[in-house]
């Protein structure tokens, strides 16, 4: 899946759709970094706040092809600065939202 470095399971597979799903309403795609906490899991998704880069459509391909290859974060400082961004979910009548927000 975009987006996701490792297999990481169905039911985050699930979870991480919807993340790109709000990714693409603000023209772009999210690159994980890592799992920030605030862990719950259903019968259908393992939901979680993740950290990544919010990548504009237009600079995904140039970006993904950097952070596919990259262990040095040296080579995604740059990236890091105008797009590091953490997803936060929150459920609201029984449906999962995400929102990013960079710090």
């Amino acid at each position: 899946m975009r987006g996701l470095k490792t297999n990481e399971g169905k039911k985050f597979e699930k979870f991480f759709e919807l993340v790109q799903t709000e990714a693409r309403k603000q023209n772009g795609v999210f690159f994980l970094s890592s799992d920030e906490g605030n862990n719950k899991e259903t019968e259908e998704m393992e939901i979680s706040d993740l950290s990544g880069w919010l990548i504009p459509d237009a600079q995904a391909k140039e970006f993904e092809k950097i952070w596919e290859k990259s262990s040095d974060s040296d080579e995604l400082d740059s990236w890091s600065e105008k797009f590091f961004t953490f997803a936060f979910w929150t459920e609201i009548n029984g449906e999962i939202a995400i929102k990013f927000k960079m710090f």
